[in-house]
């Protein structure tokens, strides 16, 4: 079997593989651009085969000017740029001004890959140039020169092909950018982000087996400290990270305790399973505790057999053959690359260990549970600064969520303008922990009624007794905001995941008005206890 991750593929290998077919998600690319991007169409569908993608690309005519013309809607706009066929010096203005454009007639996701080397010469300012096309919604833009730059300019162009192909890249390099692109970058601009990694220990964060070795014979050179490191870049990124091993825990936490040299320290856990109970086992109660599906796991181990036993359990597998092998996949492995970080993506691993002791006074009254955290609430309406969260909380909430709306930001920013539509964000902390913005009520005004567009809450607010105070204080908000007092009509889905959601629906009143319409009725639910703030 051929390793797609592999840093030694050939096109023959890859075009072979792209005659295979799989059942996945069928998506448009739009391609504009202004050399050849067919090099890269031809190898690029065994990648993103990976992340079960089937892509239909569709590649528009040669354009330096970038005029967009008979634009057709589509899942991702991709803009295939080489720089060298621009002398001019406001080059990178007039693009910037073409992508400002693009982004007012699309509303779909914008990915823009510069091949940024003049001959022999790399682009200066590459952060600058960054943070300036970041300023328009919804848009990521890489640089060849950073995605394979540590090939060498001799390995990176072919210019004397140039003339017959319409593309300065060799083809190595052509392979390695399809790698990336399908493997990490479209799949990032598509697909949800994973929430966890959990990992094996013996021969995976270190060479060797603790019970047999000894903890001060294990192997822990440059190779697994390079891993360490990359594994606390993604802690700090917001990933949860968890352990499934199977050893002793005193002598895992002796392990810890005791090699002061190790990058991971026991803290940087979020979940320890730690017994000879079977993998499998273990990773289904990490998911348990970590109140998130097992499609959002990635789960890094040595031993095939543990690979295979969890496989079909939905979770994402990689296995450990050696540290660096490990630490090449993980830097391509789809959904693992996040574009941006939020507030809550950094808060979630303190609140994940705050639901421990929230979940040990679950018995107690709302009032007392409520009292007793100091739980308090927080509503905005319209808040135009929460743009970012409201979209990533509606495209990556699984569980309870009503209509998967899976906006793209520009969706959101259009809500935001309209006056018939009202956004309402609710944040929420308590002594133990911030949480952030945690639920979302996207409502427009249908007449004299409410209608819910979409609503969703993160499920690590999940079992706070909070769901209908949330639910019936949004509604109430967005009929004042709306000038509106008639019915509240829901539209929703059933999703795969959503049965949270679904079995809090049921216990509303509720009239079906079709198989995915329901008209509410409202209530008046008690609030003792709890802390409430509203900004408008």
């Amino acid at each position: 079997m051929i390793d797609i991750f592999a840093n030694n593929l050939t096109r023959r290998q890859l075009i072979e593989l792209s005659k295979e077919n799989i059942n996945g998600k069928t998506i448009c690319v739009n391609v504009h651009r202004n050399h050849a991007f067919e090099p890269i169409q031809s190898i690029i569908k065994p990648f993103l085969n990976f992340s079960h993608l089937n892509v239909v690309f569709n590649i528009g005519s040669y354009d330096d000017s970038f005029m967009f013309e008979n634009h057709q809607s589509c899942d991702l706009e991709l803009l295939w740029i080489d720089l060298d066929n621009y002398r001019q010096n406001n080059a990178l203005e007039h693009i910037f001004e073409r992508v400002e454009y693009l982004r007012s007639i699309s509303k779909s996701p914008i990915l823009i890959i510069f091949l940024d080397i003049y001959k022999s010469q790399l682009l200066k300012n590459l952060d600058s140039i960054k943070s300036k096309f970041q300023s328009i919604l919804d848009c990521a833009i890489f640089f060849i020169s950073e995605m394979i730059g540590e090939m060498g300019l001799d390995s990176i162009l072919d210019e004397a092909k140039s003339q017959i192909t319409g593309m300065r890249l060799s083809n190595i390099a052509c392979i390695s950018v399809a790698q990336i692109l399908g493997l990490s970058l479209i799949p990032s601009m598509i697909l949800p982000t994973l929430k966890a990694i959990v990992l094996d220990l013996d021969n995976t964060l270190y060479g060797g087996i603790l019970g047999e070795d000894g903890e001060n014979a294990l192997v822990y050179d440059d190779k697994y400290m390079l891993l360490h490191k990359e594994i606390l870049k993604y802690k700090a990124q917001g990933f949860l990270l968890a352990i499934a091993s199977k050893n002793y825990e005193e002598d895992v936490k002796n392990l810890f305790k005791r090699r002061q040299d190790f990058g991971l320290k026991w803290e940087d856990f979020d979940v320890k399973k730690v017994s000879w109970n079977p993998k499998r086992q273990s990773i289904q109660e990490i998911a348990k505790a970590l109140n998130i599906g097992l499609d959002s796991i990635l789960f890094i181990d040595d031993n095939p057999a543990e690979i295979e036993n969890v496989r079909d359990l939905g979770v994402k597998v990689i296995l450990a053959k050696s540290p660096i092998e490990t630490l090449q996949i993980l830097r391509l492995f789809p959904q693992m690359l996040k574009l941006t970080s939020s507030k809550e993506d950094l808060l979630r691993s303190k609140d994940i260990q705050a639901n421990f002791v929230r979940q040990e006074l679950s018995n107690l009254s709302p009032e007392s549970y409520f009292k007793k955290l100091e739980i308090q609430l927080e509503f905005r309406v319209n808040a135009m600064d929460t743009l970012p969260r409201v979209t990533e909380l509606l495209n990556k909430t699984n569980q309870f969520i009503a209509n998967y709306t899976r906006p793209t930001q520009e969706v959101v920013r259009d809500w935001f303008a309209d006056e018939d539509i009202c956004i309402i964000t609710i944040a929420m902390k308590d002594k133990l922990s911030d949480s952030g913005i945690i639920g979302i009520f996207i409502g427009f005004k249908d007449e004299k009624n409410l209608h819910i567009i979409d609503l969703c809450v993160s499920c690590r607010a999940l079992g706070r007794k909070l769901e209908k105070i949330m639910f019936f204080k949004a509604c109430g908000l967005a009929q004042n905001a709306l000038n509106i007092n008639g019915k509240i009509i829901i539209s929703y889905q059933k999703g795969e995941r959503n049965l949270p959601f679904l079995d809090f629906l049921n216990t509303l009143h509720t009239e079906m008005l079709e198989s995915d319409l329901a008209c509410v009725e409202f209530e008046n639910i008690e609030e003792c206890g709890l802390n409430i703030n509203i900004r408008r």
